[in-house]
């Protein structure tokens, strides 16, 4: 998670490669452990008039070195008055997408005994604190940890972004898709439950597809290509990819897919886009509706392709 004030959201992640002592800092360095299609949550000081959690980006990369300069924070630091310049990691984002719903520290607050709880067994795992988002001030109430980069555990994601479900109110339409509403792209999902479930759901929806269609086989394959389908007395493959975000623009794709789709056709892209997902009392993942498009005999093209992720070769 990024801490900032700044009022370019999203365009990148940027961090001295030291303080003005010439030494390392922690929340800097976190930068170099960034991942290109790591999930980026923006936590602005002001935006709101509250502290929040406003969006999320995608980095993009690669990591490079740039020239910065910067105003020190703390006390000593603004007492220089003269910004300091030197060498800084640098890294691109992408698709910043605003939440509908920005996580305030109010809402961070109402949340504060499991935070601390979610933390200190992560610390209690790992033998050693944990960079985390949020401090516990003055033991009373949890403010943004005083840093520019902070690691999220997945677990506080599926605490504060993925709402319970509950039966008893009914929704309309319009909130229902605010509460799907993440992204424009796929996205990289860091909890692999919400994954698996947003998979198997677009999964059941597309064999649902193909059996009103009038398929005479179906078969649920899952690699290296998702169905397997007899229609119309030929045989195509299906490609099936979910999404909780809403009309979304990409797709993440491996090479095994480009090549299969490329080498056998027909082969159709099913997505599923604005899936709801809610967890219930019990902890199991609940996914619902979702928009189908279909993308029939795709042959992925050269210039809708964009490398999220570079393979080097190490030398001997």
């Amino acid at each position: 998670m990024e801490i900032t004030g700044r009022p370019d959201l999203g365009s990148d992640l940027k961090a001295p490669k030291s303080d003005p002592s010439g030494r390392a800092n922690w929340s800097y360095s976190l930068l170099t452990y960034v991942q290109p299609g790591d999930r980026v949550f923006h936590w602005h000081t002001s935006l709101l008039g509250e502290p929040a959690i406003v969006g999320w980006s995608e980095a993009a990369g690669p990591l490079n070195t740039i020239s910065m300069s910067w105003q020190a924070r703390g006390t000593r630091g603004r007492a220089r008055g003269v910004p300091t310049t030197g060498p800084a990691w640098h890294l691109a984002l992408q698709n910043f997408t605003r939440l509908d719903r920005p996580i305030t520290r109010s809402v961070v607050n109402g949340q504060r005994l499991k935070i601390l709880e979610i933390q200190h067994e992560l610390e209690a795992l790992v033998g050693k604190p944990v960079y985390g988002p949020f401090q516990d001030y003055g033991h009373r109430e949890l403010r943004a940890n005083q840093a520019y980069l902070v690691e999220f555990p997945a677990a506080l994601v599926d605490l504060l972004f993925v709402p319970p479900a509950n039966p008893a109110r009914t929704t309309s339409p319009s909130e229902r898709s605010k509460t799907a509403r993440i992204g424009h792209t796929q996205g990289f999902l860091a909890d692999a439950a919400v994954r698996t479930a947003l998979e198997l759901h677009a999964v059941r929806l597309a064999n649902d597809h193909y059996s009103s269609a009038g398929a005479a086989e179906i078969e649920v394959l899952g690699k290296p290509f998702d169905l397997r389908v007899v229609l119309n007395g030929e045989e195509r493959h299906v490609e099936v990819k979910a999404s909780m975000g809403v009309d979304i623009e990409a797709v993440q794709v491996t090479q095994g897919e480009v090549d299969h789709a490329r080498k056998w056709q027909p082969t159709d892209l099913f997505v599923v886009d604005g899936v709801r997902v809610t967890k219930a009392g019990n902890g199991e993942i609940v996914t619902s509706g979702g928009r189908i498009r279909l993308w029939s005999s795709w042959v992925p093209e050269d210039q809708a392709l964009r490398p999220t992720q570079l393979r080097y070769t190490l030398r001997r």
